[in-house]
């Protein structure tokens, strides 16, 4: 998901995390703004220090967490949560971010957890739940989830999606951190045109998440918000992740010094998830080892090369990035090793790319156990 427009002391510690025990090591004060909230197991001790040497000489700024299997190999936070703020707390890898379009992963894991209860098929057509749109009979739901619908994406291509007056109207209030209508969206997805002919070809589009989590509220009566608490967060011990505007504990800002958000209307299901390092590592673990949806749903959510349902797919991971106005992530999964890396990043993705940063996280791991 993108814009509208868019001295010295050394402890050794055991603790449990993910009902798993790990070696600690205090992180040590810098003049680089080290955070101290960090994780280090001692089995990687040269691997760690390859990627911290890597992390400070490029200034970077956020949180990083690396595991493997159920246990985490390296956690911790860098640079500074509010850089504007007298106090400068330092990021931890307990900090909170946007965490933008990996929302919509754990949309798709919710749609197949309903399709699973027997709630719906993903053959159903939009039509089912919107009669009245004109298109209803040429989409299905497995079309939304895989990015095939056709459909014009409301954030990124919003000057075909919306009339002008209104787009104007969303960036002004964007930029001043006002909400919008709730209905803002379905209001004009009625007469927006397609992009593609349905099923024909892949196109990124938020539209489609946004239709994903109307569709889960049609179905169970509750929110999307209530949805995902209930049966992603909770199951998962995701206690640090919320879908509340700007509820996060880090800021970040734009080339003009602006702090501002994608309006919560506008984010629903495609990128309105706040979380941390710790909780999308909840996630890895619980989602990769078939304790959100079954074994069968997930084959069908990665039996791709390429866009999967809320996943990009490959022979070698499975990933998916996120990038607010102010805000990105990455949060991958390698199979062969079972290996997450999580990146999230209180910069905007042209300063600071955690896309950049994961992927050769990677690379240095796999030199590493060459």
């Amino acid at each position: 998901m993108s814009r509208i427009i868019i001295v010295k002391k050394t402890f050794i510690k055991l603790i449990i995390i993910s009902g798993v025990f790990l070696s600690l090591i205090s992180c040590q004060k810098s003049k680089k703004a080290i955070s101290e909230d960090c994780i280090k197991n001692l089995k990687y001790s040269d691997f760690i220090q390859k990627v911290e040497n890597y992390l400070y000489e490029d200034n970077f700024q956020g949180s990083v967490l690396i595991g493997k299997k159920n246990k985490i190999i390296y956690a911790q936070g860098f640079g500074y949560q509010d850089p504007k703020s007298s106090t400068l707390e330092k990021n931890s890898i307990s900090t909170t971010y946007e965490i933008g379009s990996i929302t919509k992963q754990i949309t798709a894991a919710a749609i197949m957890k309903l399709v699973e209860q027997g709630k719906f098929n993903l053959e159903d057509k939009l039509s089912l739940f919107y009669p009245d749109y004109k298109h209803g009979e040429e989409i299905n739901i497995k079309m939304l989830l895989n990015m095939r619908s056709g459909l014009t994406d409301y954030i990124n291509t919003g000057d075909d999606f919306f009339p002008r007056k209104v787009l104007n109207q969303i960036e002004k209030a964007q930029i001043a951190n006002r909400a919008l209508d709730d209905d803002i969206v379905l209001k004009y997805f009625y007469t927006a045109p397609l992009m593609a002919k349905p099923d024909s070809t892949y196109f990124y589009c938020n539209t489609n998440y946004y239709l994903l989590a109307d569709i889960i509220e049609k179905i169970t009566n509750q929110s999307y918000h209530e949805f995902i608490q209930e049966n992603i967060f909770i199951p998962c011990a995701m206690s640090n992740s919320n879908l509340d505007f700007q509820n996060t504990s880090s800021k970040a800002y734009d080339y003009k010094g602006r702090y501002y958000s994608i309006p919560q209307a506008l984010s629903k299901g495609c990128g309105d998830i706040n979380s941390n390092v710790l909780d999308l590592f909840q996630w890895n673990c619980n989602f990769y080892n078939g304790k959100v949806v079954s074994k069968k749903s997930f084959k069908e959510m990665t039996n791709y090369s390429g866009y999967g349902y809320g996943i990009y797919c490959s022979p070698d991971s499975y990933f998916h990035a996120g990038n607010t106005n102010v805000f990105n992530s990455y949060l991958a999964y390698y199979p062969k090793e079972k290996l997450s890396v999580i990146v999230l990043v209180n910069a905007p993705v042209s300063k600071i790319s955690s896309t950049i940063y994961a992927r050769n996280i990677y690379k240095i791991f796999k030199n590493f156990n060459k």
